[in-house]
């Protein structure tokens, strides 16, 4: 999201600090006006004499001009800033002082006592809103940057780090000591709170502090008042009023009765409550000083309508706000409370027509009450909205709620309704004809149905009423279409389809909804779009072509020709020429290093989830190791994408542990901790898994769980080939100035490869075989002992024999068609060892590596699988013992071999274990159908799978692999994602087997493929590369 719009949308979702946050748009005009401004004059004065200011002065004067409107929107934050701090040292203080008078009476409370209840709502309350402060100082941060990292590129200067160093990061706003110590306390108040609930004492203060102890008298007078709670409670009405007549009717007493009348208004009896109005102690006003709420604020979130009747008929205040801002209308909506609502509304209006004077000052307008916004700026509606409740939200509507909103900063109706899904609200509103206005993110609410996937027949409703689901957003200029596609929304994507969308819609990038369904693998969608769509926007627009001269220096490795004028100057204003960084293989584990990939990318639950409710409106993932030096890695809560993987590299597997740190997002108490032991880590029976750890609070109480995957790479266990002997791969890659995302990259790889399937047996040899089980009856019955992965290599080469095959047989088939070598090369019945001898070392291989995935391994029941890292080590083995022997044999001369999977794991312990050989990782998506055995298929193979190009990207790009091998079908139906790869610096292949166009490349070869596709995969057999990669 752009960051103009991201910041319109925290102004939408913090109301309260709107007016205060950085006004960037305006500071973007001044820039692009004072950059189209020579000079502007701060006075109307008249210049003779010296001409037009020279450059110098003019820049110096809009500087000025700029950064005294920079310095008075500095002032606008910190002294918001500065007013907020003191409100929430102030709520702190209050909150922490009514704890401990609590806590001083020696007595535990229920977490179900109003006391409780009470407290624990208003810690909760101000984490909140110190959690918005922080929001506002970090948005404000980021805005200064970035509009001096625009001034900068605009007035070519570079002021950008001094003024932040010397003039912003100074100011009080932004230091967040304080922050950090107001978040302790509270962390700490709620720890302490909780445990004085449950009958614990705890501390965290000096022991010092712990004097201060109410004398003997307070301490009988709270007990006191517990037990006349207790007896209003029960309906004592003697015991009461005996009680009242010895207070008597002094301020003090007025006290403490109308702080039982609140405490017991929810509870009491209304007999018991007539009666203690009738004193005339109770004041209906009074409010709790901590969270500002009257006796009719708690009547309408009970629902209790009698009791709240005879309030509103004593006078009660039906607008008086409390800490939220809100009224009780607010929170009789919010519970779906119809008879207090109606009640309320009615009050309001027979009140004001007697006028607004008797109201209290700080109450909202009584005309205004059905649509008074609270903090939040949500009225009754928008809160009935929010919560589902529909008769609350058809009793408002009837009382006259507006259903538009009143001014930009305000929340649409209509809008919510659509985000959260609500059929019955959505049709009912519709009926009061609002207004279809985006939101503060640019979104209609056609946008917002497909986005949330939740009611799609709303979209039809909304087409009914009007709404053109054509619309394009104001943030990606995406249609309705865009939003369902990309989120994989199935059923919204076939609502609009059926309604008649026009498909082929392009954004601002001119691609098309197919583009974003393939980018984020959603193979049902991509093909409901393939039906309906006419091609449009599945492919980027051709850049110009450049000269063929030019094209040529940058896919040549070879000199480049001398120039006919070897005295020509070049223009000193042309860029430099551009010349490909050659690399030569990739980074790799050292032999003493282990290499960690832990990811939070969980499909079926969030990675940290907290019981009941234990929940943090701002937090922090903190992982760190005592055991090892790792760098702590701190991730904010919930986990977004860019922070789902992380990887590290270690000494000591087998002392290795992780710790799993909540803390609050500025502050340093630990909320809860997990912790990993190198048990989890270091199994042998497996290199990767997936782990729930309990989170405990520091009580020791399992407050939630955090769940992770987990992949250990452990370094090459043998004798790795020295790189000053054995030439390792190369790529190269350098950039076009005028297109800074469109990379060329050169590299080693030409020819044909041999593909040949490996897998392991049960004691650990590689073999060559391409399915997961040999032939059997069986199969059909569930029966899997035919596995390969069960039987070990003497059964295994027992079979063979039995069936005629072997390494002898294999000798005879040398000179056979590369495709039908291919064939009986994977059913040979032979090692990866024999195989490497017999193949003469001019053929080229791509070792294919079958290994099942956790999913593929439950529901093929192919378990128990072995450990990748043994696996791959056995692999490695044997291809660099062989590229020895070669090397001896043959003078230097090494056979050349590329990796390749679909299986990622493998893919990343094939590329961490050594620099040598190129590795690609594989992925089926785009494929109609799985393949079958019966199929067509030169050469059938198990292991295929799927994920998104995205994904895939992610991981070749974090795992420096060579690159990626798509379906060609995938890649004929979205062009446009052969960009997408290429720009990320990684080679193409695609794979062309049982498609419609491996007819066409066997007859043209690479001219029936994109120019921009590297090599493609024929038969699943040979891989082919062009005979000089340029990407």
């Amino acid at each position: 999201m752009y960051f103009g719009k991201h910041i319109q949308k925290r102004q939408l979702d913090i109301p309260e600090y709107a007016a205060s946050f950085v006004d960037y748009k305006a500071l973007k005009k001044l820039i692009k006006k004072l950059s189209a401004t020579p000079i502007i004059h701060a006075q109307d004065l008249t210049h003779s004499g010296s001409g037009l200011a020279d450059s110098q002065a003019s820049l110096q004067a809009n500087k000025a001009t700029f950064f005294f409107r920079l310095e008075r929107e500095l002032e606008k934050v910190n002294i918001f800033y500065l007013q907020k701090e003191a409100e929430l040292k102030l709520r702190l203080k209050t909150l922490a002082d009514r704890k401990k008078s609590l806590q001083a009476r020696g007595l535990s409370a229920s977490k179900l006592s109003t006391v409780f209840v009470t407290l624990d709502e208003g810690f909760r309350l101000f984490n909140s809103d110190l959690d918005k402060l922080q929001q506002f100082i970090e948005i404000n941060q980021t805005a200064f940057s970035k509009i001096l990292k625009k001034w900068d590129k605009t007035s070519k200067s570079r002021t950008k780090e001094l003024y932040l160093s010397r003039a912003v990061e100074i100011q009080p706003c932004f230091n967040r000591d304080v922050i950090r110590d107001l978040s302790d306390q509270a962390t700490s108040s709620l720890l302490e709170l909780g445990a004085w609930a449950e009958g614990e004492k705890i501390e965290y203060v000096p022991s010092g502090d712990q004097q201060q102890r109410p004398q003997a008298g307070a301490q009988e007078d709270n007990d006191i008042e517990m037990q006349m709670q207790q007896a209003v409670n029960t309906g004592n009405v003697t015991l009461i009023m005996e009680w009242i007549s010895r207070l008597g009717s002094t301020d003090e007493a007025r006290e403490r009765v109308n702080r039982i009348f609140l405490s017991t208004v929810n509870d009491a009896p209304l007999e018991m409550q007539k009666t203690l109005l009738e004193t005339n102690l109770v004041d209906l006003s009074y409010v709790d000083e901590i969270n500002e709420r009257t006796c009719l604020h708690e009547l309408a979130i009970s629902g209790r309508a009698h009791s709240l009747t005879m309030v509103l008929e004593r006078g009660a205040d039906t607008t008086a706000t409390d800490i939220y801002g809100r009224i009780p209308l607010h929170y009789a909506c919010m519970r779906g409370h119809v008879e207090v609502i109606k009640d309320l509304v009615k009050y309001d209006s027979a009140h004001s027509m007697q006028g607004i004077e008797s109201t209290s000052p700080s109450a909202a307008p009584v005309a205004e009450s059905v649509d008074y916004k609270d903090l939040d700026n949500f009225t009754p509606l928008i809160h009935g909205i929010v919560h589902a409740r529909f008769a609350a939200v058809q009793a408002v509507l009837e009382l006259g709620a507006r259903v538009d909103p009143s001014g930009e900063a305000d929340h649409i109706p209509i809008n919510l309704a659509c985000q959260y899904g609500s059929v019955a609200i959505v049709d009912l509103l519709l009926q009061y004809h609002p207004q279809i206005l985006p939101d503060a993110e640019g979104l209609y609410p056609q946008h917002l149905v497909p986005r949330s996937g939740r009611s799609p027949q709303i979209l039809e409703m909304l087409k009914n009423y009007g709404a053109n689901l054509d619309q394009p957003d104001k943030l990606y200029q995406w249609t309705p279409l865009f939003h369902a596609a990309s989120e994989g929304h199935l059923s919204c994507l076939q609502s609009l389809l059926e309604l008649g969308v026009d498909v082929d819609a392009l954004d601002e990038k001119d691609l098309s909804a197919m583009y974003y369904a393939a980018w984020e693998g959603h193979l049902d969608c991509l093909r409901l779009l393939e039906k309906a769509g006419h091609g449009r926007g599945i492919a980027r627009e051709e850049p110009a072509a450049a000269p063929a001269t030019f094209q040529s220096i940058l896919s040549s490795s070879a000199p480049i020709p001398a120039s006919a004028d070897m005295e020509a100057i070049p223009d000193l204003s042309l860029p430099p020429p551009i010349i490909p960084l050659r690399r030569y293989g990739h980074n790799f584990l050292d032999t003493t290093k282990t290499f960690i990939v832990i990811s939070f990318d969980s499909q079926d639950s969030d990675a940290i989830e907290f019981y009941g409710d234990n929940k943090y409106p701002a937090a922090r993932l903190t992982i760190s190791s005592k055991s090892s030096d790792l760098i702590p890695r701190n991730i904010p809560l919930p986990i977004q994408d860019e922070f789902k993987v992380i990887s590290f590299q270690i000494d000591n597997l087998d002392t290795f542990s992780i710790d799993f740190d909540i803390f609050p997002t500025f502050g340093s108490k630990v909320i809860a901790r997990g912790a990993a032991s190198s048990l989890v880590f270091s199994s042998r029976y497996s290199s990767s898994g997936n782990w729930h750890l309990e989170l405990f609070d520091p009580r020791l109480r399992a407050i939630g769980r955090i769940s992770f995957k987990y992949q250990v790479v452990t370094p090459f266990h043998g004798i790795p080939m020295e790189i000053t002997q054995f030439a390792t791969y190369w790529k190269a890659t350098s950039q076009i100035s005028s297109q800074p995302n469109a990379l060329i990259t050169g590299s080693s790889l030409s020819g044909d490869y041999m593909r040949i399937f490996v897998q392991a047996t049960k004691d650990g040899v590689p073999v060559l075989y391409p399915s997961w089980a040999i032939p059997s009856t069986l199969a059909s019955y569930g029966v899997r002992n035919d596995l390969i992965s069960r039987l070990t290599y003497e059964q295994f080469s027992a079979i063979g024999k039995a069936n005629g095959k072997g390494p002898e047989s294999l000798k005879a088939l040398l000179q056979s068609h590369p495709d039908q070598l291919a064939k009986r090369l994977a059913t040979s019945w032979t090692s990866l060892h024999d195989v490497l001898e017999i193949l003469p070392p001019q053929m080229h291989l791509d070792v294919h590596m079958l290994f099942p995935t956790k999913a593929e391994e439950e529901l093929l029941q192919l378990g128990p699988t072995g450990n990748i890292n043994e696996f791959v080590d056995a692999s490695l083995k044997e291809v660099f013992d062989h590229a020895s022997r070669l090397r001896g044999a043959n003078e230097g001369f090494i056979r050349s071999i590329v990796f390749s999977s679909y299986n990622a794991n493998i893919c990343t312990a094939l590329n961490w274990k050594q620099p040598n050989y190129p590795v690609l990782l594989c992925n089926d998506l785009g494929i109609e159908q799985a393949m079958s055995e019966e199929a067509e298929w030169p050469v059938y193979s198990s292991g295929r799978t799927t994920t998104s190009v995205k994904e895939a990207v992610r991981i070749a790009q974090s795992n420096n692999f060579m690159g990626l091998m798509c379906s060609s079908r995938l890649l004929e139906l979205v062009p446009a994602l052969i960009e997408s790869v290429k720009t990320a610096g990684l080679v193409l292949i695609a794979d062309v087997t049982n498609s419609t166009t491996q007819e066409q490349v066997a007859r043209a070869s690479f001219d029936a493929l994109p120019d921009e596709v590297d090599g493609y995969l024929d038969n699943n057999a040979v891989l082919r590369f062009h005979e000089s990669i340029d990407m």
